[in-house]
């Protein structure tokens, strides 16, 4: 229950219609009475489940604040189609710059770099121009390399691999 401070005695008073102070007959002054009357409306509009306009506003920005909050924690665990095309597409380059490298004859192999994807729905086309990564020779001299890669994104199958113009697959 809310109440005010009497400014004579310091006793606190809860009871909103009085005039004087019941323990010294000091004057409650209106703004204080208007204060505790104030105190008690918002108590008991709370306590009988009617809130005001402050109150409503507060329980629709938490209310949109846990909505943007779903939002955000859905989007990041469902990818989008767009999002699982880019992930295949990332998988397909990595497993020819994986092929690429392991028909190095003599070790040493430098794995190709990013390189973009020319195809377009369902196929993936990485291509490499000469002297963008390098394998050591025989004579461990480092050479310039160029490797193509082809497949289908959907089952992540490399279909043709040329490495320096030589069919490897």
């Amino acid at each position: 229950m809310a109440s005010i401070q009497c400014p004579g005695c310091k006793a606190h008073i809860s009871v909103p219609g009085l005039i004087d102070c019941p323990r010294c007959q000091t004057f409650l002054n209106p703004p204080f009475m208007r204060k505790l009357a104030a105190d008690e409306s918002r108590a008991n509009r709370v306590s009988n489940g009617s809130l005001g306009p402050k109150e409503w506003l507060g329980l629709l920005a938490i209310a949109a604040l846990a909505v943007m909050a779903a939002l955000i924690v859905y989007r990041l665990a469902v990818p989008s189609q767009s999002q699982i095309q880019d992930r295949k597409v990332s998988e397909a380059l990595l497993a020819c710059q994986q092929r690429i490298a392991g028909t190095a004859e003599y070790g040493d192999a430098e794995t190709p770099p990013y390189s973009k994807n020319w195809a377009k729905g369902d196929e993936f086309m990485f291509a490499w121009p000469r002297g963008s990564f390098h394998f050591k020779n025989g004579f461990g001299v480092s050479m310039p390399m160029s490797a193509s890669c082809t497949g289908a994104i959907s089952t992540g199958e490399i279909q043709h691999l040329t490495v320096n113009s030589k069919d490897v697959l």
